[in-house]
């Protein structure tokens, strides 16, 4: 399956390669179609294989089951259009021309530029990008090419977000493949399915609001730094109370913000995130309409939502600032802070044990003070085999590890089971060990609320473990 998919993206990369050759309004129609039809056969790829991994009853509450999402058109309050799919792209239609907020992945765009434009016909003036990931700005390339003057505006970061992203895209693609193994072996390099080059014609820096008027519409374009990152914008519709939010939320809205990400990106300010909301807040909207999932409605029930999550993230901040001045140590914090049952929201895609050891090393670094063996890279997983050796072999590590198992102490086990591998990597017994922690840890996991990075962390894992002793046996 894996050559398949390579297979796909060479057509992909070809396809929309020629797109900018050739030159005419039909050759580009043709294209879109082409590219249409190639990234419908990757969506329906994708959906196959993550449906039997879902449970039917909840399968798009999950980020997982985003790609289980079908592509259609839906309208709200009249002058708003959606297209849905892993990534919303949304579309306002004015008397003056059309204005789009966020515009999906690459293989879902040219669908969805399909049936916006057959839903809305009329000329695209601006492009709003909520902020760098793939699955926001993946279509952005598709729109500009048939209107070469829209006004692209998003954050002053964006660019440098963008670049960023870039410079470090097969360190993370690698990363994000054990998390989501439906993806291509490798990034797209050429046509539309390539990631970056926008380059936004209007740049919005925080602290600052881009106003405008389109066809009698106002519309806000606000910075809200925090939780997705520096380069987050949103945009708000004063006279109709809505809000575009793109990630600013989360795809679990309300939800713990997810200040760390498994996949690796830089660490996102709880502060600046806090800040954002109370800016959110004060607006009061009456519509978000989030760049995954649906939109939600009702002021009320927002303003509430958004309230807890800000006193959420501030409490987990204010108590890991309060642990450090107390002198207890990162590990202590990571157990002991739990958040209080009114705060009690979501952690299936921010963990609350993860953003506290996040914020503890954004502000004192990696550097604990509590071994002179943290400043040097020679580190104990180093030294495995020979304490393998010391401690008799794998035998007696291998009964330690089972008497934490049964003890209900897998992460302590592992311990165990990764020092017994280190002397023997093959030994049956420990990978039966290791597969029975890792099984342990997952159904603690899904018991928790599902975190899906550490659901997919623990699933590439046991997935491993179990190639593993097949060819053992």
């Amino acid at each position: 399956m894996r050559n398949w998919w390579k297979g796909l993206a060479v057509l992909l990369a070809g396809a929309t390669g020629g797109y900018f050759m050739a030159g005419t309004d039909l050759g580009r129609v043709l294209e879109e179609r082409q590219a249409e039809a190639l990234g419908s056969l990757a969506s329906r790829y994708v959906a196959e294989q993550v449906r039997p991994q879902l449970d039917a009853s909840a399968a798009v509450k999950t980020v997982a089951g985003l790609n289980l999402i079908e592509v259609e058109v839906d309208r709200f309050q009249g002058n708003i259009l959606r297209a849905t799919g892993v990534a919303n792209t949304y579309l306002v239609q004015t008397p003056a021309g059309n204005l789009l907020f966020d515009t999906g992945l690459s293989t879902q765009a040219a669908q969805h530029k399909r049936l916006l434009q057959k839903a809305a016909p009329g000329p695209v003036t601006h492009i709003v990008l909520s902020h760098s990931h793939a699955d926001h700005i993946g279509g952005a390339k598709f729109w500009r090419a048939e209107f070469p003057n829209a006004q692209i505006i998003a954050h002053a970061k964006f660019r440098a977000g963008q670049q960023y992203l870039k410079a470090l895209q097969p360190h993370f693609w690698s990363r994000n493949r054990l998390l989501y193994p439906f993806m291509p072996e490798e990034p797209p390099e050429s046509g539309f399915a390539a990631y970056g080059g926008l380059t936004p014609d209007v740049e919005v820096a925080d602290g600052t609001v881009h106003r405008f008027i389109l066809g009698g519409v106002a519309f806000e374009a606000l910075p809200a730094p925090g939780a997705e990152g520096e380069d987050n914008l949103v945009l708000w519709l004063p006279q109709q109370r809505a809000l575009f939010s793109g990630d600013f939320f989360g795809p679990l809205f309300p939800m713990l913000p997810n200040l760390f990400t498994l996949r690796g990106e830089k660490f996102r300010d709880p502060v600046a995130y806090v800040a954002s909301l109370d800016r959110l807040i004060a607006l009061r909207p009456q519509m978000v309409l989030p760049s995954h999932f649906d939109p939600v409605v009702g002021e009320e029930r927002l303003v509430a939502d958004m309230q807890a999550m800000r006193d959420a993230t501030a409490y987990v901040h204010d108590q890991t600032v309060a642990g450090m001045n107390a002198g207890k140590s990162l590990w202590a914090l990571m157990r002991e802070i739990e958040l209080p049952p009114e705060l009690a929201l979501s952690q299936g895609h921010g963990k609350l044990s993860w953003n506290v050891r996040g914020i503890w090393e954004h502000y004192s670094t990696w550097f604990h003070f509590e071994s002179t063996t943290e400043l040097y890279p020679t580190q104990v997983r180093d030294l495995y085999p020979e304490l393998a050796t010391l401690s008799g072999g794998a035998g007696p590590l291998i009964a330690k590890a089972w008497q934490r198992l049964d003890q209900g102490q897998p992460e302590a086990a592992l311990h165990f089971i990764e020092i017994a591998l280190a002397g023997e990597p093959q030994n049956e017994a420990a990978l039966q060990a290791r597969l029975d922690a890792l099984r342990q840890l997952l159904q603690r996991a899904v018991a928790e609320g599902g975190n899906h990075s550490e659901t997919g962390w623990l699933k590439s894992r046991i997935q491993a473990t179990e190639q593993a002793l097949g060819a053992e046996a």
